[in-house]
Formats: C-alpha cells, structure tokens, sequence
C-alpha cells in the first residue's frame, strides 16, 4: 500500500464577517457561506489523479477540512450551502475517480489551530475532549462519513491528522468513538489511527507529549483505549497504527537537512517494534524528505528496505505530498511537493516513483 498525500483541500476554518472580502491568509472565508473554490481550495482535476496512478501509486491519503464538510457540530454531512455543498462534491469527485482507477483512499480532517498550524483533533480552534468539544461530536462526524462512503470498499478512514497538546488517554478514548461509529455505520474497511504528540513514529512508546499526568504514551493507550488492560477493538480487526516520519535532526520535517542514512529505520522501528509485539500493523501516513540533499537516495533506499524486511506489520506509505501545480510546487521542506510541472516529474518523483505499487487489496 504504496502512495502519497493530496495536499490543499485542508485549508483553514473560516471567520465570521459581516462583508467578504479577499482574505489576506488562507482559509478565511466566511463560516455563512463556506470555502470558495479555486480561491480557498484548489479544485484537483481528474487528470491529477491518472498522472499519479500512472506512476504505480496505489493510494492516496486526502485530507479535507471538517469545517468545510460539516458547518455546524452534529450538522449534516456535507453542510448545507452551495459552497459547503460544492466543497464537499469536488472531494467525493477525487475520491470517486481515484477507486475507479484502483487506488485506495484514506479520507482524514487535517485541522487547523487559531495560527493555520496544524491542530489535531479540533473545530473551529477547539480540541475535543474536557474544557472544549464532546467526543462524540467527533465521532459524528465520522459516523455520517462512513455512511456516505460505506459502499466504497476502497476507501479508508484516517481519524485526524496528527493529535496534539491534549491528554493521550483523552485522544484514545476519542479515537474508539470514532471506530464504534464508523462500524455502527455499515462501513468495513480499514481504520488508520494516528497518535498523540502529532503522531512520531519514534516517539510511539514516549510519554513527553502528554498534558495530563500520569503521562501515557501511544502504545499505552492503544493497549488501554477502554480501560486498564482493555485495548482499542475494532469488532472487524482492521485498525491500523497511522504514524509520520520525517528524516531531518528533529523529525518534523522542516529542514531539508538529513539526520543520517538509516535515520527512517531507527525513527520507525520503535513502532513498528511495539505493534509486532502487541499484534497490530502500521502505515506510515506521511514520510517526505528532500530528494536533493546529499545523502537522500541512501536514506531512501534504507526506508524501503526496512519496509521490505517488515512488511507483515508495516503495510505501506504515503509521501508528503503532492498537489495542484502553483498551489503545491516547492520540492524543499515542509512540502517535499510531486507535483506535476507542465506534464514532467519533480526532483522528489524521480526519488520515490520505483516504489510504487500498482496492487491494492481492498479492506
């Protein structure tokens, strides 16, 4: 399970205005309108879609904006309003094209925090959990989701995109929500979740990132989502573990610069190491680094063979991440962008497109 993300349609969480205007940062649009295509979101066109797959790519991670899909907590899926409604048609489009050509496809809230970072488990800038949004709002949302996409065998669902700054145990409990919802809904495909801490491979079995105390980290809430000595249960057996891996000094992936060779080995092992042991599997759900940094096709090739060696508990990858040309173009940190130029390859798509697979098993 070999691909990329599709990055744009994240976007930011709109503002109440009394008159629009053109923003001056991304993603502020008017929360009683909605997004505007081509303006707060790219519109990705099917040819983006072919010219990836032609490449081998068997699956697409593609965020979306929970705002966007769903205006108001416990709404209607997609929200009510053209351009809610609009937002939510050229989604299910990419979707909808992208399994008829086979690729799977990972549907996940990228969601932004007050400062257009990356927030984690949160609406409109504020988390779920005590003090800010019931859980189970989050878990409508994917309740609703689900039974739109139960059908399509070939899509999957990836909770959110990196959890951040809130208890571990608070995120796990969310996360099972989300699984009982999605299950309640019919859908029966495989569920990636990531963990808290925005969800660092090597930092799986740490507890650094937790704001409650006793600290916990991910491996322990995975074994402990419903209690003490009671792990996350997927009535199916098919969650799966969603970490990232970036390869410079800090593992954030902001700096073109290499940690070292086999530093995508030590990172992803700790996870990989512990879901062996515990019986689950992971996929790495963002991996990008830059393909003209000395040492990069070294690094690169040690990345797969570790994912050679350890196939039966890390099942794929998908890069960070590709998007429309002049919305998604520079190949350095943090975009690591394989975007299209007028029909060519980027430097990072000469990189990585031999690890391509064109089989995808759907589930």
């Amino acid at each position: 399970m070999r691909g990329l993300n599709l990055a744009g349609m994240e976007g930011g969480y709109g503002v109440e205005v009394d008159v629009e205007v053109v923003p001056a940062e991304p993603g502020q649009w008017a929360r009683t309108l909605g997004p505007r295509a081509d303006t707060d979101y790219p519109v990705f066109p099917e040819s983006l879609i072919d010219f990836y797959r032609s490449k081998n790519a068997g699956v697409l991670r593609l965020p979306f904006s929970w705002e966007c899909v769903q205006s108001e907590l416990w709404g209607p899926v997609p929200a009510a309003g053209a351009r809610y409604v609009t937002y939510f048609g050229h989604y299910k489009r990419v979707v909808d094209h992208a399994t008829s050509l086979g690729m799977a496809v990972i549907i996940e809230p990228w969601q932004a925090n007050s400062k257009n970072g990356v927030g984690g488990a949160m609406w409109r800038g504020t988390p779920v959990g005590p003090g800010g949004l019931d859980i189970y709002a989050f878990a409508d949302l994917w309740g609703k989701l689900a039974a739109i996409f139960k059908d399509q065998t070939l899509v999957e669902y990836g909770l959110a995109n990196e959890p951040n700054s809130m208890s571990t145990m608070v995120w796990w409990e969310t996360a099972q929500k989300c699984v009982d919802a999605i299950r309640a809904a019919g859908a029966t495909s495989a569920i990636h979740i990531p963990g808290n801490g925005w969800t660092g491979a090597g930092s799986w079995t740490d507890d650094w990132y937790d704001t409650a105390i006793p600290a916990r980290s991910n491996a322990y809430g995975w074994l402990n989502a419903n209690g003490e000595g009671a792990p996350l249960f997927d009535p199916l057996g098919k969650c799966v573990a969603e970490v990232h891996l970036y390869l410079d000094e800090e593992a954030s992936g902001e700096s073109d610069a290499l940690a070292g060779p086999t530093a995508a080995r030590d990172r992803l092992s700790i996870a990989v190491n512990e879901a062996s042991a515990r019986g689950y599997q992971v996929f790495v759900g963002e991996i990008g680094l830059y393909a003209g940094e000395p040492g990069a096709p070294a690094a690169w090739a040690d990345f797969l063979a570790y994912l050679t060696e350890n196939a039966a508990t890390c099942i794929g990858f998908a890069w960070w991440a590709g998007g429309n040309p002049g919305w998604w173009d520079d190949v350095h940190a943090p975009h690591f962008a394989v975007t299209p130029a007028g029909g060519g390859n980027t430097v990072n798509m000469d990189l990585i497109e031999d690890a391509f697979t064109n089989e995808r098993t759907p589930g």
